[in-house]
């Protein structure tokens, strides 16, 4: 090719055995390409003295050290310590470009809302950007929502401008409008990862649940994206994000396949959002039972620790009634599975600004929506919590405020009562207030914080 950013790049690194097996080569001799794995960085800290540490400028800024900050809270596990990073520092930002798509899945929660659809404005966005250089310890911006990111007019511009701030950018995308020049602009404008949404591994499954789309086409949109990558000097990763339910769950034993036919790097996968009392009979997760330690557990509590087990026809069984009934499980002293009842948007210093500008903290509280429980379909309607506008405020005037300071700090504590998982009242319909005295918003029912949702 003419253009020296397009020349070839030779890669010798090949997809991991788990992504490459069943699958038996590529049509138009094009070979797999998959980037190889990121390694977990690794940080020397200089001892000073015996109270006192030099760190890493990189390290500081993960932990979120600022001016004026005394302490971190240190936890131990095992015979780890872990060193939590500045609750109130920001790390990650997600910027929601449009509440609107191109698609009309029957899984989208946008089906309950009751609000007006638009786009953010250009000077909306500019304005933004030149608050966002005030987060010293800012990382991270996540171009996503409940709308179609791609559908923006403005997309490529936007990711330019994060881009040239030097973060690192994401979009999470249906990748149905990821046409070869949508796919050469992010490249050019440094896209660091894409996650696209994939509900099957197959035409019939994925064009069953995602309505308007096809499934061959995003496929494809994806393999051109390959092309352009092999012979970038900018590479993009790419992910999927896979939403788990009854009539999908067979296709997970696929997702490996699927991965390295698009050249995906890593899987996350959620469960359906219930917002229908239909959607509910969808769920692979109990919602009534979910991170709640019921008393016929007896054993919930005891930590087990196993070390690495073949996966076959004789331990699937008694794998599958020790995971069933004991929930403090580790592998190899790696704990299987995560601790419900805490929010990883707060744990992870993240922060949301909705397309008409407004700063909300997390995604179950970006846009007003209902929900419901698999305890008799009990609807539950979730309102909005906005913490300021960037059309009145600055950014950093909005997260350093004392609202969403102590709000911070609340939901890190989680005292919450567990609407979720009860629901035998009339407050657990709203997020209003909870039988433990909270009052709006209250997280207590959140899909998010039970590790039923999850997002990239």
């Amino acid at each position: 090719m003419q253009n020296s950013k397009w020349k070839e790049e030779k890669i010798t690194w090949q997809p991991s055995f788990e992504f490459a097996v069943g699958y038996r080569g590529f049509p138009d001799d094009m070979e797999p390409f998959v980037l190889p794995p990121e390694p977990n960085p690794e940080y020397h800290v200089k001892l000073v003295s015996p109270n006192q540490l030099q760190l890493p400028e990189e390290l500081s800024k993960k932990l979120g050290l600022e001016e004026g900050l005394s302490s971190l809270k240190v936890v131990q596990k095992g015979n780890r310590l872990e060193i939590c990073p500045n609750l109130h520092s920001l790390a990650k930002l997600y910027i929601e470009p449009t509440s609107k798509c191109n698609l009309h899945c029957e899984t989208c929660i946008r089906h309950t809302w009751h609000e007006p659809l638009g786009s953010m404005d250009r000077q909306v966005f500019d304005s933004l950007i030149e608050q966002m250089k005030e987060m010293k310890s800012l990382e991270t911006v996540m171009f996503g929502g409940f709308g179609e990111p791609t559908f923006h007019k403005d997309i490529l511009y936007m990711v330019g401008r994060v881009k040239s701030l030097g973060l690192n950018v994401e979009i999470t995308t249906n990748g149905t409008l990821l046409n070869r020049a949508m796919a050469k602009g992010l490249l050019e404008n440094k896209l660091d990862t894409l996650w696209v949404s994939f509900d099957g591994c197959s035409a019939d499954v994925f064009e069953d649940i995602r309505e308007g789309a096809k499934f061959n086409n995003v496929v494809e949109n994806l393999r051109e994206l390959q092309r352009l990558n092999r012979y970038s000097p900018h590479k993009i990763k790419i992910g999927i994000a896979f939403v788990v339910m009854k009539r999908n769950i067979n296709d997970l034993k696929n997702l490996g396949k699927l991965a390295t036919r698009i050249g995906a790097q890593k899987v996350s996968v959620s469960n359906v959002i219930p917002y229908s009392a239909e959607m509910v009979d969808e769920m692979v997760c109990d919602l009534e039972v979910c991170g709640f330690q019921l008393p016929s557990c007896h054993s919930s509590q005891l930590a087990i620790s196993i070390p690495l087990i073949d996966k076959t026809e004789l331990t699937k069984q008694p794998l599958f009634d020790l995971f069933k009934d004991y929930s403090n499980i580790s592998i190899m002293r790696n704990k299987v599975g995560t601790d419900t009842r805490s929010c990883r948007f707060i744990q992870e210093r993240c922060a949301f600004v909705r397309w008409d500008g407004v700063v909300s903290p997390c995604m179950g509280l970006l846009h007003s929506h209902r929900t419901y429980f698999s305890l008799g379909k009990l609807e539950r309607d979730v309102t909005h919590y906005g913490l300021g506008s960037i059309k009145e405020q600055t950014l950093k005037e909005i997260w350093d405020s004392p609202e969403y300071h102590n709000f911070r700090e609340k939901v890190n504590e989680f005292s919450f009562s567990p609407c979720l998982l009860c629901a035998s009242c009339d407050v657990a319909r709203k997020n209003e207030e909870d039988c433990f005295g909270n009052t709006f918003p209250t997280c207590g029912g959140c899909l998010w914080s039970q590790g039923v949702i999850q997002c990239p």
